[in-house]
């Protein structure tokens, strides 16, 4: 795929309270999908796409994903260390210095896909853009819901089961931004951004039952 966008953020730097006492020894991130970590099947969405750099925002105690990914070379892989996990927007802003001047994506590792690749749609229009889907409505409180092209994170009463998904596509601007707000939602509701609804089987493997429920879907494939 030709795609001008080369570089995506990887924002691993949670503390995956959710999957307490688990996460205590083994990141979310590299909790198992069937026979790999979840966080393989992120970064093979990427290079799908046509990413050629990604750069992990990792909390500490990541060593087993640097570990896993050492000599890895359908990507070039960088690392920069989160001191405190601070928000997604904290997080990102220490990916400044490496994106440099670039359009880039950021992806989270509450979600994974199946039978289709959001970057890969995202990269088909121009930045800003997030990628959208459709939950059910009962659980739409639970998410950043957009609504006449803003976000509302976390509504008690939804006017809407569209939802942001954990992609994004981001131009340099959005470092400014931050530097003045660290509220990510708010940030992102300045960038005027576009949407694309995915067309890809999502995920939301933040908490033990999505990550369960993905192993129950790739298993019935195998």
């Amino acid at each position: 795929m030709d795609n001008k966008v080369r570089k995506a953020v990887i924002c691993c730097g949670g503390m995956a309270t959710r999957f307490l006492p688990m996460s205590r020894g083994v990141p979310k991130e590299m909790l198992p999908i069937w026979d790999r970590p979840a966080i393989h099947y992120i970064v093979d969405e990427l290079v799908a796409a046509g990413i050629g750099e990604v750069l992990f925002l990792i909390g500490h105690g990541r060593e087993s994903l640097i570990r896993y990914f050492d000599g890895f070379t359908d990507v070039d892989i960088f690392y920069r260390t989160v001191p405190k996990p601070l928000g997604p927007a904290d997080n990102i802003m220490h990916a400044r210095s490496w994106v440099g001047e670039d359009d880039f994506i950021v992806a989270y590792c509450d979600d994974v896909f199946s039978d289709g690749n959001p970057t890969m749609e995202l990269l088909t229009i121009d930045a800003p853009a997030i990628s959208v889907c459709s939950v059910p409505w009962a659980d739409a409180h639970k998410y950043g819901v957009v609504v006449d092209g803003r976000i509302i994170e976390k509504p008690a009463e939804p006017k809407s089961n569209m939802v942001a998904c954990g992609r994004y596509l981001l131009t340099p601007v959005v470092f400014d931004l931050i530097a003045d707000d660290k509220c990510m939602v708010s940030v992102l509701n300045k960038l005027s951004f576009k949407t694309f609804e995915t067309k890809a089987k999502r995920f939301d493997i933040g908490g033990p039952r999505g990550l369960f429920e993905v192993n129950q879907f790739v298993s019935r494939s195998k």
